[in-house]
């Protein structure tokens, strides 16, 4: 008989096991073995170069994919409850925001009066007020990351997966959206921030895993990756703890 998985810390909202993934044709796995622990009231920061699994594992705990080997614990009551903020934009580009949540709400199967709360609540969270009756394709692409956010938060959700959520933004927005996370993370939300923005991870996550080649090479606070393994000299940076568990290469 196969060995049951060990049972996941009590304080694991997302708890992940010995994650395995392939896509077909591809000789080496997109995921090999990945182990992963979100709390609640916790930022963690995953980590890795382009193509290193990042966005694979956020699939899998999104329940878009399911892992060939592994296992997935997620405690909470209603699997809406983990929302997903995809690098793409979501939304549909030729209606307006306050149209884009009103479809995205009436999905959930909440009644009319519930669906405007969280309308407006995500409105006032991500400041879309001024840009409510504004066609998506018509907005900057800080406010089209807003709402991109904002869809995702009408789930009212104990779990948010962000899957680079500032790329192709201005400073001012970029700031804007790392706020927002805070907050939310401040409010009891386990977040997982994948980015290949190193700023980013060490401005805002408790914890950081750092994955390559489908699999994750280190992990801890920033503290605990700066210091390096006993008997090593400490890394100046992330960025040089980054290139030296990556093999210092650099890949598209």
């Amino acid at each position: 008989m196969p060995t049951p998985p060990a049972p996941p810390a009590a304080s694991c909202v997302v708890a992940a096991r010995d994650l395995v993934f392939s896509y077909p044709a591809q000789a080496e796995a997109a995921l090999r073995g990945v182990d992963l622990c979100l709390e609640r009231g916790q930022a963690v920061g995953l980590l890795g170069p382009n193509g290193s699994g990042k966005s694979t594992l956020i699939s899998l705990l999104a329940g878009l994919r399911k892992p060939h080997r592994g296992h997935i614990e997620i405690a909470v009551e209603d699997r809406r409850q983990v929302a997903w903020v995809p690098q793409d934009y979501a939304f549909y580009p030729d209606l307006d925001c306050l149209d884009n949540l009103r479809f995205f709400a009436a999905m959930l199967g909440v009644g009319a009066a519930e669906a405007r709360r969280r309308i407006d609540e995500a409105i006032a969270t991500c400041m879309l007020g001024e840009f409510a009756d504004r066609r998506a394709s018509h907005c900057s692409g800080g406010v089209r990351r807003r709402l991109n956010l904002a869809i995702a938060l009408l789930q009212r959700p104990q779990v948010l997966l962000l899957d680079e959520p500032t790329v192709g933004v201005d400073p001012q927005s970029r700031a804007f959206l790392l706020d927002r996370v805070r907050e939310l993370v401040a409010g009891g939300m386990a977040v997982l921030y994948a980015t290949h923005y190193m700023e980013e991870v060490s401005a805002l996550c408790s914890d950081i895993v750092l994955m390559d080649h489908g699999r994750v090479l280190t992990e801890g606070d920033l503290a605990a990756l700066l210091r390096g393994p006993p008997g090593t000299p400490p890394h100046a940076n992330l960025e040089a703890a980054f290139l030296h568990h990556t093999g210092h290469s650099l890949r598209d």
